[in-house]
């Protein structure tokens, strides 16, 4: 008898969802160019923002996310989504 308290078939569907929309956003996010200004403008609002997905979209937008950045990105996750 399968076990009632057993939902990792739900993980799995929350995981796929994760990945899909980590997707669209890294890819949208890599279509646009911004100038310095609205580079910084990003970086503020990212500062100010409590949405998580919003603060989500914007730290890949201005790099923050980024994986290739190293350890450096991780550290700066943990904070980003400790002021989320």
């Amino acid at each position: 008898m399968a076990d009632k308290t057993d939902y990792k078939y739900l993980d799995e569907k929350v995981f796929k969802m994760a990945a899909m929309l980590d997707t669209m956003i890294r890819f949208h996010s890599d279509n646009m160019d911004l100038d310095d200004m609205e580079q910084n403008y990003v970086d503020i609002w990212l500062q100010k923002e409590r949405d998580p997905l919003l603060v989500t979209i914007l730290a890949t937008i201005t790099g923050a996310r980024n994986p290739e950045q190293g350890d450096e990105s991780a550290d700066e996750e943990e904070t980003t989504a400790e002021a989320a």
